[in-house]
């Protein structure tokens, strides 16, 4: 999942962190980073009952499949 659908499913950056047990600063950190790591993605969508998914494509600093190397 990315940051920004994560954020329009939560609604705050303060809702992310209290859902990740991390500082709204961290929260800042990871959208200025691009993302979520994979685990975090996890505990994301753990918290939204499914309606947001884990995907190794969306952690910062990964390759998408097709990307040139």
């Amino acid at each position: 999942m990315t940051y920004e659908q994560a954020f329009t499913h939560f609604k705050t950056g303060r809702a992310i962190a209290d859902a990740l047990g991390l500082s709204a600063g961290r929260i800042s950190q990871c959208k200025a980073a691009g993302g979520f790591s994979y685990q975090q993605q996890c505990v994301l969508e753990k918290y939204s009952a499914g309606q947001l998914l884990a995907s190794h494509d969306d952690v910062p600093g990964t390759q998408r499949k097709g990307d040139a190397a």
